[in-house]
Formats: C-alpha cells, sequence, structure tokens
C-alpha cells in the first residue's frame, strides 16, 4: 500500500488542511486502485497538496522534489511530481508541471484550469505548457502567487493550439495493427496510441506496462513544438505508474506500439529506459493507418 512509503506518509501527516479532509485523502491513498488524482471535496484547495504531491517525487540524481497539481476543468485534482532515472541522461527526466498534466491527460481530463507548482517552472516547462490550447487562460500559482502563464514566456516559440486542437483536447486517430488480431495488451497499446498528441512528426504511439498485481499503466506520446519538451508513451506510462498505488509493484511486461512508417523512433529510448527500472524486455506492435494532420495545421489557421 502507499503509506509504507515513509515520504507520503510524513507528508500527509504534515498537510494544513482540516481532519476530516486528511481522513478522506487517506482513505483514497489506501485504496488498491488510487490513480493519483482526488475528487474536489476531499480538499480545501490545490496548493495544500503539493507537499503531498512532492512526496511521490523519485529524485536519485538531483536530491530535489518537485510537487504540482492540476486543476481540472471537471474540478479533480491531479498529482505531478518530478522524475529522475539513475543510469540514463538527464533529459530521460520527467518534471513536475509536466507530471500532473500528463496525468489528467490519461484521465480523458480535457481542460486544466489551473496548475499549482512548488517551484518555479523553468523554461522548458513553461514551453511544454503551452500545448494546452486554453493556454492563455491557465491561472499558474508558485508559493502564493498567481501568474498568467504567457508573462512567465514572452516572445514564445510557435503558437498557442486552437481550441480542440491540444494536448488535452485533441481528438483520436484511427490505427489499426500491421498483423491482425493483437492480443489484449497489444490492443491497450494501440488504444493508447490513438490517443497520441504528434501535431509535429505525425507519429503516434503508445505504451502499455503491466505489474504483478496485473494492473495496467498505458501512455501515450505527447509533443512540443520545441521537440525537447516532448513526452514519449514509456515516460507516460511510468509516470501514472509512479502516482498510483502500484508504484513500487514490479513491472512483469512492456509493449510500445507505433506506427510502421513513423519518421522517428522512440523505441531504442523506452527499451533503455524500461532497462533501468525493471528486467523485462519491451515487446512491440506495429501499426498502420491514416494519420489526422489537421491537428497541425489548425495551430496556424
Amino acid at each position: 500500500m502507499l503509506l509504507t512509503d515513509k515520504h507520503i506518509e510524513n507528508a500527509l501527516n504534515g498537510l494544513e488542511i482540516a481532519t476530516d479532509a486528511t481522513a478522506a485523502i487517506r482513505g483514497a491513498l489506501e485504496s488498491p486502485n488510487f490513480g493519483g488524482f482526488f475528487d474536489p471535496e476531499s480538499v480545501a484547495s490545490a496548493a495544500s497538496l503539493l507537499p503531498l504531491a512532492a512526496a511521490f517525487s523519485q529524485h536519485p540524481i538531483s536530491g530535489f522534489a518537485v510537487g504540482a497539481i492540476a486543476t481540472g476543468a471537471s474540478g479533480k485534482l491531479y498529482l505531478g511530481a518530478n522524475m529522475e532515472f539513475q543510469g540514463m541522461p538527464l533529459n530521460a527526466s520527467l518534471h513536475a508541471e509536466q507530471s500532473a498534466l500528463l496525468n489528467a491527460w490519461m484521465h480523458e481530463e480535457h481542460a486544466v484550469v489551473a496548475l499549482s507548482v512548488s517551484e518555479t517552472p523553468c523554461g522548458h516547462c513553461r514551453q511544454f505548457l503551452r500545448e494546452l490550447s486554453n493556454f492563455t487562460r491557465l491561472k499558474l500559482d508558485v508559493d502564493g502567487r498567481s501568474y498568467a502563464p504567457g508573462d512567465l514566456l514572452p516572445h514564445a516559440f510557435g503558437q498557442v493550439p486552437a481550441a480542440g486542437h491540444g494536448l488535452l483536447d485533441s481528438r483520436p486517430t484511427v490505427l489499426e495493427a500491421v498483423r491482425p488480431e493483437p492480443d489484449t495488451s497489444q490492443q491497450r497499446a494501440i488504444n493508447a496510441a490513438q490517443r497520441s498528441y504528434v501535431p509535429y512528426s505525425r507519429s503516434p504511439e503508445g505504451f502499455v506496462l503491466e505489474c504483478l498485481n496485473g494492473r495496467t499503466f498505458t501512455g501515450r506520446a505527447a509533443e512540443c513544438i520545441a521537440f525537447n519538451p516532448s513526452v514519449p508513451g514509456v515516460l507516460v506510462a511510468l509516470n501514472q505508474r509512479n502516482l498510483s498505488a502500484s508504484r513500487q509493484i514490479t513491472i512483469t511486461s512492456a509493449i510500445q506500439a507505433k506506427l510502421a512508417t513513423a519518421i522517428n523512433n522512440p523505441l531504442t529510448f523506452a527499451r533503455a529506459l524500461i532497462h533501468s527500472v525493471s528486467n523485462v524486455e519491451v515487446q512491440t506492435v506495429q501499426m498502420d493507418g491514416a494519420v489526422n494532420v489537421n491537428a497541425s495545421l489548425a495551430r496556424y489557421s
């Protein structure tokens, strides 16, 4: 159970919120199905959860924990925490702001209205935030102060996506396995790939992790116009596992689905990243299908 983690237990005990709210959060964390978010009635404010979010951080290289909370249009509060991987390049890291947004995305949240962060976002994350179609209306809270994201990123690269074409609200692509009748895990990876946000490479990719307890975690590619802040499916899947009740459960299988005609190939990175946390081999399934290009074209209309 999650509460075997002393960092999470200490953060929970130190939350400055009402006793009944703490009890509700503890109850959610103790559920084997906990998936990294809380219903709005559980807490008084998103900022109050930042110490708990930071306790999910995996930071073996920097020793620096960052927490983030994304507030969805639904009112749900999504945890985010930075992740680093020992033995991997520094650019394999996931930042807390990305973690929270991707967590909301993987739970089918179509808009994030506010983002609370325990540290001022770096330029990498500010650029990633511009992939939200409501970027100009997003509320950013840091250490009790509110900012408009545009004020933190003047003279930004690229344009904000049109409504319906951003990271959280773009429409899926129809894809099929090159070989017939994929098994269940392969189909999950294909399903994830169909919801990829890939307006620049148009190379969708999905990833599925299965743990020893039977829980599965999916991820899909999330691109950024500046390329480097882009996040591959394997890292999105690992983020979902880290923010869940199965974060310490052994990974037993890993499957990647990628477009057969993709112009970029995340497989080498995925294999290296999985090998840094598990002994499993990454299986692959190739997909075929017409990728919708309107997502990228709409950005400049």
